[in-house]
């Protein structure tokens, strides 16, 4: 089963690498951006869905983070299709992997 998923995800950052803004944002980013939401939840104590909802917003998800540059690679969008999607991704999961209140 395990194996399954990672080739499943595999393929999706091999699509998501060339595919349309909508799919590299709404598959790949927002499954980092779900990592990033229960990472801060188990930091905070604060609700799934009021840290989903305060990530979501220019001004609060940035104050939350305390870390601009996280924000930017999960909330401004996707690159231009090709190899910078996947440069984004890893940036971003380094970033996460390193965030800490």
């Amino acid at each position: 089963m395990l194996a399954w998923d990672i080739e499943r995800l595999t393929r999706q950052i091999e699509v998501g690498s060339m595919a349309s803004r909508d799919y590299y944002n709404s598959v790949l980013l927002e499954k980092l951006r779900g990592i990033l939401v229960e990472k801060v939840c188990l930091e905070t104590g604060m609700e799934r869905e009021q840290v989903r909802d305060a990530l979501k917003n220019g001004i609060f998800g940035p104050a939350l983070l305390r870390d601009k540059e996280l924000y930017r690679l999960l909330y401004t969008g996707a690159p231009v299709p090709g190899s910078g999607r996947v440069d984004l991704l890893e940036q971003a999961i380094v970033a996460i992997e390193a965030w800490k209140l």
